[in-house]
């Protein structure tokens, strides 16, 4: 039976001159993590790897003081999965251990690394891709091809909108068919500016879809709403606060435009009551639970569970993080859409960089396991990890 010996996070810095509606990125955080096992490949240590996600901050101080403790400290029968190797299941039940039900917090990142290295642990045990891993386990039919959507057009100080502009053909030009900029950082007839510069941009079936970080009141919402009823938007992502459900229920009585949220709920209990009390649309809206941020696959399947039996076709899922893991949760699991960064040369745009591209359709490695290996950031997040 496979014993893990070792646990190893850092925390890395993502700090960037970029800001949103609700947060700058100058001080920007998140965590890396290495789970290091007895098991042997290729002459060496079985090793799974995870990274965080984006704009929650590293979680170093749960995972020393909680949760890397717990799976040390467990004997490998509790853990092990039958047949010689990790059962994520069982280690994540190791990990919740004494953990209240509710008050979900910050420990749901760090419970979704552990998650995230273990999957990464199983797959390069049954020597196969993440994805294919996921969908035999999850019985979907499953491809290495997904559909990507470009993220960014975060708020510049200084020419902001010519920045946006570049960027946006930069990444059309990489194979990009798919884009979301921000809203709500700057007076309406700025953003409508940047949104328009941008839709002047983009050739035929291309789409724009925009995000508003959560922070807009029900008068400014109606007044975006307005302005941009005659614009071909792809969605409006999150216009008000992630956690007033009342207030979704009414903007989408009233909104013809697609509505995406999610990503700032991290569990399924949260999913629950978005998709009771929400008024979102199955058949149009789109659901951005983060994996890695909401407790990792085990507890994602959770939510997938709940959305099917509120009537919600698994296909709505846009998960929000931005890098490998979530690619291969979409392509494994069979969701709808994959975020990558829009700017490949930040830290998380480098990670899935390296991703065959074409008409905004990306090909997933067949390398076993999540494949940061091969990325072309893999030495500056794990380096200090491995070495």
């Amino acid at each position: 039976m496979m014993r893990i010996t070792a646990v190893r996070e850092r925390t890395v810095q993502l700090a960037a001159a970029t800001r949103n509606a609700s947060i700058g990125f100058g001080a920007m955080t998140a965590s890396a993590l290495c789970i290091e096992t007895d098991g042997m490949r290729d002459g060496r240590p079985l090793v799974g790897l995870a990274f965080d996600s984006i704009g929650r901050y590293g979680h170093g101080g749960l995972l020393r003081e909680r949760f890397i403790p717990r799976l040390l400290a467990a004997d490998p029968s509790r853990y092990d999965d039958g047949n010689g190797g990790i059962d994520p299941h069982r280690a994540w039940d190791v990990v919740m251990t004494d953990e209240k039900a509710g008050g979900h917090g910050e420990r749901c990142g760090a419970v979704g690394l552990i998650d995230a290295a273990l999957w990464d642990l199983v797959a390069k045990h049954r020597d196969e891709p993440l994805w294919r891993t996921l969908a035999r386990d999850d019985g979907v039919s499953a491809s290495a091809r997904i559909a990507l959507y470009a993220s960014g057009g975060h708020y510049r100080d200084a020419d902001d909108v010519p920045a946006l502009c570049d960027d946006v053909r930069r990444a059309i030009g990489k194979g990009h068919h798919r884009f979301k900029i921000k809203i709500g950082g700057a007076p309406l007839m700025d953003d409508m500016a940047r949104i328009d510069a941008v839709l002047d941009i983009l050739g035929p079936g291309m789409t724009l879809a925009v995000d508003g970080n959560g922070m807009f009141s029900r008068d400014r919402t109606m007044e975006y709403l307005d302005a941009l009823k005659g614009r071909p938007l792809a969605w409006i992502e999150e216009p008000v606060h992630p956690l007033d459900f009342d207030l979704h229920r009414e903007i989408a009585a009233l909104s013809p435009l697609p509505l995406a949220t999610g990503e700032n709920l991290f569990s399924r209990d949260d999913a629950r009551n978005l998709l009771r009390h929400g008024g979102l649309r199955a058949d149009r809206d789109r659901l951005q639970f983060d994996i890695s941020l909401s407790y990792g696959i085990v507890e994602y399947r959770r939510i997938l569970d709940e959305m099917r039996a509120q009537g919600w076709d698994r296909a709505r899922c846009a998960p929000h993080a931005g890098h490998l893991f979530a690619a291969h949760g979409v392509a494994g699991l069979g969701l709808g859409l994959a975020e990558v960064a829009m700017d490949d040369r930040s830290l998380f745009g480098r990670i899935t960089a390296g991703l065959p591209l074409h008409d905004g359709v990306a090909t997933l490695p067949d390398a076993p396991g999540t494949g940061f290996e091969a990325c072309p950031a893999y030495a500056d997040i794990f380096g200090e990890l491995l070495n």
